[in-house]
């Protein structure tokens, strides 16, 4: 047997499934294709079987296969930050520390400054535009190709004409987001804004483009 490899019986043991469900799994969503020994026995390898057991944690939560599989083929991050912060001048100082502190040894590569001034603008807005009773919210998952950034605040729906009128510099924190995200979104309602933000390590090539209303775009799917 190659070394490292566990054939398939012995992993249908340990994750307690029938060797036949893993077969299925296999055909049906191509996801954990097997290694094949030298008589065509299947094989799996210690990522293989992490990533199985990712699959099965998913369906104890009640997920079907394929929303398991498909769930399970998206990257992991490799840092993820769960912060709210009080609408306060001080809020965009506060996320850039907190990021920092997730960055560690990284912070201090022109990624890392990206990320610091996009979620300082974004904060910035939320708090100028946003409800003063309702805390910030701020959720990013870091990868090692990249970022996703969401911040959230409570208030009213806005309008790309408030963003540029209402602010001195006319609407500057979203012309940063623009030029420096690989994509950007902006969710607003009666209930308050949401903008979602990647942000690629290496950045992408841009050309201009049309900025549709905000009302009318959607947040990227989690």
């Amino acid at each position: 047997m190659n070394a490292g490899m566990v054939e398939i019986g012995a992993v249908a043991r340990e994750l307690g499934v029938a060797p036949g469900t893993l077969r299925t799994w296999e055909r049906r969503y191509h996801l954990v294709i097997p290694h094949r020994g030298q008589h065509g026995e299947r094989l799996y390898d210690a990522d293989q079987i992490a990533i199985l057991r990712r699959i099965l944690a998913q369906i104890g939560r009640g997920l079907r296969a394929r929303a398991a599989h498909e769930q399970a083929a998206l990257p992991r991050p490799i840092g993820t930050l769960r912060i709210r912060l009080d609408p306060t001048p001080e809020a965009g100082m506060l996320a850039r520390r907190a990021i920092d502190a997730l960055l560690g040894e990284a912070a201090e590569t022109k990624f890392a400054f990206s990320l610091r001034l996009v979620a300082s603008e974004l904060v910035n807005n939320a708090v100028l535009y946003g409800s003063q009773r309702e805390s910030i919210r701020i959720d990013l998952k870091l990868f090692r190709d990249g970022a996703e950034l969401r911040v959230q605040n409570g208030g009213g729906r806005l309008t790309m004409k408030n963003l540029r009128t209402e602010r001195e510099d006319g609407g500057r924190g979203l012309e940063i987001v623009d030029a420096l995200a690989a994509g950007w979104s902006i969710e607003t309602s009666a209930r308050g804004t949401k903008i979602a933000v990647q942000l690629s390590v290496e950045r992408p090539a841009r050309s201009s483009r049309r900025r549709a209303d905000p009302a009318s775009q959607k947040s990227p799917s989690a």
